[in-house]
């Protein structure tokens, strides 16, 4: 329905704008006043010739503008012919705009965004009906036959919900040709976030491991340092050898010495009491490092497994992140993804069944709408041949010739 009309400068309008109502709108007027101008607009409008005779004397171009509104039935017929050329915004208005310049340039246009004429006059023809002169006759657009059809079958509500039914069709098929377009790139995708889910999972990486990795390469790298400097230490504090005096015994006889002398003294017991204590604390000393010094593995074997481990741990740092933490926390978003790609296949199983179930649907509803046009179409013809007969016509013939389009 149109809603509104703007007519600026369009031969002796200035400027104008109509607003309509749900119901009937009447232009009244004497002769001249310009009645007939707003219908040669609305044509204009709805892509009829233009030149530059329709522009205002004075002024460089006329422009007509009109704001149309959409029930379901007319949005789907206009989405069918604005869609494919990217034009479809959706919504229950649409507007449609004509602007002729002077020097005789025509600029059209459908929601603001330039159309050619071919799309504004397709677009015109299923939203307003000018009946003057046998131009702009529905009965002589052939696209308009079925429609007639119905509306005297009674059939609209039906033919809407088949519009509809197949809008659902054509949303779902426009979903999987995205997901099957994208699954290529998809299983490319997948097969790289399994690999890379694998070889971080094929790590175990245990929390605090590198820390202490780095302490055992480093004690496995030096063990005869590490053993030697041990045997030294021992032996200073506690040498078995004959002819060596290790600092317990010359502690031990410290204290020994400080005994006898608290004997006589007794202020002197608690010196005593501490170089006990201190050659106590000696020999502890000394058997922690024999236990220490036991415990130095000398293992190129485990040295090799070591620094293979490191290296490990580094070469997954290089490619996931700057720490093992880091690595985990990748690992978690591989899983994640690949989990979206997974249910993404599952949606595409979904909508394959939901586009066999559509079709069949649309297949029973089709052949109901298609026999009941049928029957429709043989009480038009039965109808419209009697009253050609009251007007005297009885050898004239009506028929309706139906014949199904390939999709």
């Amino acid at each position: 329905m149109l809603r509104e009309l703007r007519i600026r400068n369009f031969a002796i309008i200035e400027e104008l704008t109509l607003r309509f109502e749900q119901g009937l709108f009447v232009l009244t007027g004497e002769t001249g006043a310009g009645k007939s101008i707003i219908v040669d607009a609305i044509e204009l409008l709805l892509g009829g010739r233009g030149d530059a005779g329709v522009v205002r004397s004075g002024e460089e171009s006329a422009s007509v503008e009109g704001e149309f509104s959409l029930d379901d039935a007319s949005a789907a017929e206009v989405r069918a012919i604005l869609e494919p050329e990217g034009l479809w915004e959706g919504g229950a208005s649409l507007t449609l705009g004509r602007e002729v310049r002077r020097e005789g340039r025509n600029i059209v246009r459908v929601n603001g965004r330039a159309v050619n004429l071919a799309i504004l006059r397709e677009v015109g023809q299923l939203l307003v009906d000018v009946h003057g002169q046998s131009e702009h006759l529905s009965l002589l657009r052939t696209r308009e036959h079925l429609r007639l059809l119905d509306r005297f079958a009674g059939l609209e509500e039906r033919r809407k919900e088949f519009s509809l039914r197949v809008e659902v069709l054509r949303a779902v098929r426009e979903e999987l040709d995205q997901i099957r377009t994208g699954e290529r790139d998809a299983a490319r995708r997948a097969d790289m976030l399994n690999y890379q889910i694998a070889e971080i999972e094929a790590a175990r990486i245990v929390p605090g491991e590198e820390a202490a990795l780095l302490e055992e390469r480093t004690r496995l790298a030096n063990a005869e340092q590490l053993a030697t400097l041990a045997d030294q230490a021992v032996e200073a504090l506690d040498s078995e050898e004959e002819d060596s005096r290790p600092a317990t015994d010359s502690l031990g006889q410290a204290a020994r010495t400080l005994s006898q002398l608290a004997k006589i003294d007794p202020a002197m017991r608690g010196s005593g009491e501490n170089a006990q204590a201190v050659v106590d604390q000696a020999a502890e000393l000394a058997r922690d490092i024999r236990a220490y010094r036991e415990s130095i593995e000398f293992n190129p074997k485990r040295l090799e497994q070591v620094e293979e481990r490191a290296e490990l741990l580094r070469t997954l740092k290089r490619k996931y992140g700057d720490t093992l933490e880091a690595v985990q926390t990748h690992a978690a978003g591989a899983r994640k993804e690949l989990d979206g790609i997974t249910h993404a296949d599952e949606r595409r199983t979904e909508l394959e069944a939901r586009e066999r179930d559509l079709l069949l649907e649309l297949g029973r509803m089709g052949a109901e709408l298609s026999t009941l046009r049928g029957k429709a179409a043989e009480e038009l013809a039965i109808g419209i041949e009697a009253e050609l007969a009251e007007l005297r016509m009885a050898g004239a013939k009506f028929s309706v010739d139906r014949r199904q389009e390939e999709s």
